[in-house]
Protein backbone atom coordinates (compact mmCIF):
# COMPACT_ATOMS: atom_id res chain seq x y z
CA UNK A 1 0.00 0.00 0.00
CA UNK A 2 1.27 3.46 -0.93
CA UNK A 3 1.43 5.86 1.97
CA UNK A 4 2.45 9.46 2.35
CA UNK A 5 4.41 10.28 5.45
CA UNK A 6 3.89 13.49 7.37
CA UNK A 7 7.33 14.73 6.34
CA UNK A 8 6.28 14.81 2.68
CA UNK A 9 2.69 15.97 3.04
CA UNK A 10 2.04 19.06 0.89
CA UNK A 11 -0.45 20.29 3.50
CA UNK A 12 2.09 20.44 6.28
CA UNK A 13 3.28 23.93 7.32
CA UNK A 14 6.91 24.84 6.58
CA UNK A 15 9.46 23.69 9.10
CA UNK A 16 11.06 26.71 10.82
CA UNK A 17 14.13 24.65 11.64
CA UNK A 18 14.58 23.73 7.96
CA UNK A 19 14.30 27.41 6.93
CA UNK A 20 16.93 28.29 9.52
CA UNK A 21 19.21 25.53 8.23
CA UNK A 22 18.78 26.75 4.63
CA UNK A 23 19.64 30.28 5.67
CA UNK A 24 22.87 29.24 7.38
CA UNK A 25 24.07 26.69 4.87
CA UNK A 26 27.32 27.41 3.10
CA UNK A 27 27.19 28.53 -0.52
CA UNK A 28 30.19 27.69 -2.63
CA UNK A 29 30.46 29.54 -5.94
CA UNK A 30 30.12 26.96 -8.68
CA UNK A 31 27.96 26.31 -11.72
CA UNK A 32 25.66 29.26 -11.07
CA UNK A 33 28.49 31.76 -10.84
CA UNK A 34 30.19 30.23 -13.88
CA UNK A 35 26.93 30.39 -15.84
CA UNK A 36 26.46 34.05 -14.94
CA UNK A 37 30.06 34.79 -15.92
CA UNK A 38 29.51 33.11 -19.29
CA UNK A 39 26.29 35.10 -19.83
CA UNK A 40 27.97 38.39 -18.94
CA UNK A 41 30.95 37.55 -21.14
CA UNK A 42 28.73 36.69 -24.11
CA UNK A 43 26.71 39.90 -23.77
CA UNK A 44 29.91 41.91 -23.45
CA UNK A 45 31.21 40.45 -26.71
CA UNK A 46 27.88 41.30 -28.38
CA UNK A 47 27.95 44.93 -27.26
CA UNK A 48 31.66 45.55 -27.81
CA UNK A 49 31.73 43.96 -31.26
CA UNK A 50 28.71 46.06 -32.29
CA UNK A 51 30.37 49.23 -31.02
CA UNK A 52 33.63 48.42 -32.83
CA UNK A 53 31.73 47.79 -36.08
CA UNK A 54 29.86 51.07 -35.66
CA UNK A 55 33.08 52.99 -34.92
CA UNK A 56 34.71 51.56 -38.06
CA UNK A 57 31.65 52.47 -40.11
CA UNK A 58 31.53 55.96 -38.59
CA UNK A 59 35.16 56.60 -39.59
CA UNK A 60 34.07 56.67 -43.23
CA UNK A 61 31.45 59.38 -42.67
CA UNK A 62 31.91 63.00 -43.63
CA UNK A 63 33.86 64.84 -40.94
CA UNK A 64 31.22 67.56 -40.82
CA UNK A 65 28.43 65.15 -39.84
CA UNK A 66 27.74 65.39 -36.11
CA UNK A 67 24.81 64.99 -33.72
CA UNK A 68 24.28 66.98 -30.53
CA UNK A 69 23.85 64.47 -27.71
CA UNK A 70 21.38 65.39 -24.94
CA UNK A 71 22.95 66.62 -21.71
CA UNK A 72 20.72 64.16 -19.85
CA UNK A 73 23.12 61.36 -20.77
CA UNK A 74 25.48 62.67 -18.10
CA UNK A 75 22.72 62.39 -15.52
CA UNK A 76 21.91 58.85 -16.70
CA UNK A 77 25.55 57.90 -16.33
CA UNK A 78 25.72 59.37 -12.83
CA UNK A 79 22.58 57.48 -11.77
CA UNK A 80 23.98 54.18 -13.02
CA UNK A 81 27.31 54.77 -11.28
CA UNK A 82 25.51 55.45 -8.00
CA UNK A 83 23.46 52.26 -8.45
CA UNK A 84 26.70 50.31 -8.85
CA UNK A 85 27.78 51.79 -5.51
CA UNK A 86 24.52 50.81 -3.78
CA UNK A 87 24.53 47.23 -5.02
CA UNK A 88 28.14 46.88 -3.90
CA UNK A 89 27.03 47.91 -0.40
CA UNK A 90 24.19 45.39 -0.59
CA UNK A 91 26.78 42.65 -1.04
CA UNK A 92 28.98 44.07 1.73
CA UNK A 93 26.01 44.15 4.13
CA UNK A 94 24.93 40.56 3.48
CA UNK A 95 28.51 39.39 4.02
CA UNK A 96 28.20 40.91 7.50
CA UNK A 97 24.86 39.11 7.97
CA UNK A 98 22.95 42.41 7.87
CA UNK A 99 20.12 41.17 5.66
CA UNK A 100 17.80 44.11 6.34
CA UNK A 101 20.50 46.64 5.50
CA UNK A 102 21.30 44.64 2.36
CA UNK A 103 17.63 44.80 1.41
CA UNK A 104 17.64 48.58 1.80
CA UNK A 105 20.65 48.89 -0.51
CA UNK A 106 18.99 46.59 -3.07
CA UNK A 107 15.83 48.71 -2.90
CA UNK A 108 17.92 51.80 -3.56
CA UNK A 109 19.51 50.04 -6.54
CA UNK A 110 16.08 49.12 -7.91
CA UNK A 111 14.85 52.71 -7.61
CA UNK A 112 18.00 54.03 -9.27
CA UNK A 113 17.51 51.53 -12.09
CA UNK A 114 14.03 52.90 -12.67
CA UNK A 115 15.47 56.42 -12.51
CA UNK A 116 18.03 55.53 -15.16
CA UNK A 117 15.29 54.23 -17.48
CA UNK A 118 13.20 57.37 -16.90
CA UNK A 119 16.18 59.59 -17.71
CA UNK A 120 16.91 57.60 -20.85
CA UNK A 121 13.30 58.09 -21.94
CA UNK A 122 13.75 61.86 -21.70
CA UNK A 123 17.00 61.55 -23.67
CA UNK A 124 15.17 59.67 -26.42
CA UNK A 125 12.53 62.39 -26.55
CA UNK A 126 15.26 65.03 -26.77
CA UNK A 127 16.61 63.48 -29.97
CA UNK A 128 13.25 62.49 -31.42
CA UNK A 129 12.77 65.86 -33.15
CA UNK A 130 16.18 65.53 -34.84
CA UNK A 131 15.36 62.00 -35.96
CA UNK A 132 12.03 63.06 -37.46
CA UNK A 133 13.66 65.92 -39.35
CA UNK A 134 16.32 63.71 -40.89
CA UNK A 135 13.73 61.02 -41.62
CA UNK A 136 11.77 63.49 -43.75
CA UNK A 137 14.99 64.72 -45.38
CA UNK A 138 16.10 61.19 -46.26
CA UNK A 139 12.67 60.40 -47.71
CA UNK A 140 12.83 63.57 -49.83
CA UNK A 141 16.15 62.63 -51.45
CA UNK A 142 15.49 61.82 -55.12
CA UNK A 143 17.64 60.79 -58.03
CA UNK A 144 18.08 64.42 -58.97
CA UNK A 145 20.08 64.81 -55.81
CA UNK A 146 22.79 62.46 -57.01
CA UNK A 147 26.21 63.63 -58.08
CA UNK A 148 27.68 63.09 -61.52
CA UNK A 149 29.52 59.93 -60.50
CA UNK A 150 26.27 58.20 -59.50
CA UNK A 151 26.58 58.58 -55.74
CA UNK A 152 24.73 60.87 -53.38
CA UNK A 153 25.66 64.52 -53.44
CA UNK A 154 27.66 65.77 -50.48
CA UNK A 155 24.64 67.52 -48.99
CA UNK A 156 22.43 64.46 -49.33
CA UNK A 157 25.16 62.19 -48.01
CA UNK A 158 25.45 64.32 -44.88
CA UNK A 159 21.70 64.02 -44.30
CA UNK A 160 21.79 60.23 -44.67
CA UNK A 161 24.82 59.87 -42.43
CA UNK A 162 23.31 62.07 -39.75
CA UNK A 163 20.21 59.90 -39.88
CA UNK A 164 22.36 56.79 -39.45
CA UNK A 165 23.99 58.35 -36.38
CA UNK A 166 20.62 59.04 -34.79
CA UNK A 167 19.41 55.50 -35.51
CA UNK A 168 22.62 54.10 -34.01
CA UNK A 169 22.05 56.17 -30.86
CA UNK A 170 18.61 54.65 -30.39
CA UNK A 171 19.86 51.17 -31.22
CA UNK A 172 22.59 51.14 -28.57
CA UNK A 173 20.69 52.98 -25.84
CA UNK A 174 17.46 51.02 -26.28
CA UNK A 175 19.35 47.71 -26.38
CA UNK A 176 21.09 48.62 -23.14
CA UNK A 177 17.81 49.78 -21.57
CA UNK A 178 16.22 46.41 -22.39
CA UNK A 179 19.06 44.69 -20.53
CA UNK A 180 18.48 47.02 -17.57
CA UNK A 181 14.81 46.00 -17.54
CA UNK A 182 15.87 42.35 -17.71
CA UNK A 183 18.07 42.99 -14.66
CA UNK A 184 15.39 44.79 -12.65
CA UNK A 185 13.12 41.73 -12.66
CA UNK A 186 15.52 39.34 -10.86
CA UNK A 187 16.72 42.26 -8.72
CA UNK A 188 13.19 42.68 -7.42
CA UNK A 189 12.93 38.95 -6.66
CA UNK A 190 16.29 38.92 -4.88
CA UNK A 191 15.28 42.01 -2.92
CA UNK A 192 12.13 40.29 -1.64
CA UNK A 193 14.11 37.20 -0.64
CA UNK A 194 16.64 39.36 1.16
CA UNK A 195 13.97 41.06 3.27
CA UNK A 196 12.47 37.62 3.95
CA UNK A 197 15.76 36.50 5.46
CA UNK A 198 16.55 33.91 2.79
CA UNK A 199 20.17 35.03 2.52
CA UNK A 200 23.03 35.18 5.01
CA UNK A 201 26.78 35.78 4.97
CA UNK A 202 27.28 32.12 4.02
CA UNK A 203 24.45 31.83 1.50
CA UNK A 204 23.62 34.68 -0.90
CA UNK A 205 23.82 33.38 -4.50
CA UNK A 206 21.03 35.65 -5.76
CA UNK A 207 22.81 38.77 -4.58
CA UNK A 208 26.08 37.52 -6.06
CA UNK A 209 24.49 36.93 -9.48
CA UNK A 210 22.66 40.26 -9.63
CA UNK A 211 25.85 42.04 -8.51
CA UNK A 212 27.76 40.53 -11.44
CA UNK A 213 25.03 41.44 -13.91
CA UNK A 214 24.60 44.98 -12.60
CA UNK A 215 28.32 45.73 -12.79
CA UNK A 216 28.20 44.44 -16.36
CA UNK A 217 25.41 46.92 -17.15
CA UNK A 218 27.47 49.70 -15.60
CA UNK A 219 30.68 48.92 -17.49
CA UNK A 220 28.89 48.42 -20.83
CA UNK A 221 27.08 51.72 -20.44
CA UNK A 222 30.36 53.52 -19.79
CA UNK A 223 31.75 52.00 -23.00
CA UNK A 224 28.61 52.98 -24.95
CA UNK A 225 28.65 56.50 -23.53
CA UNK A 226 32.34 56.96 -24.32
CA UNK A 227 31.74 55.72 -27.86
CA UNK A 228 28.85 58.13 -28.33
CA UNK A 229 30.94 61.06 -27.06
CA UNK A 230 33.86 60.20 -29.36
CA UNK A 231 31.89 59.45 -32.53
CA UNK A 232 28.90 61.78 -32.46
Amino acid sequence: MDTITADYSPDMPPDPQKDADDRHKMHVAGAGTLGMAILVGSLTILFVSSLIAFTFYRAHFLKSVTVSLPDGLWISTLILLISSFTIHHAMSSIRKDHSRSSGHWLTATFILGLGFLAMQFFNWLALDAQLNQTQHAVSAIAWVGQSANGGLSRADASVVERHVLLVAFYMFTVLHALHVIAGLIPLGVVNIKTYAGKYSRNYHPGIRYILMYWHFLDIIWLIIFATLLLTF
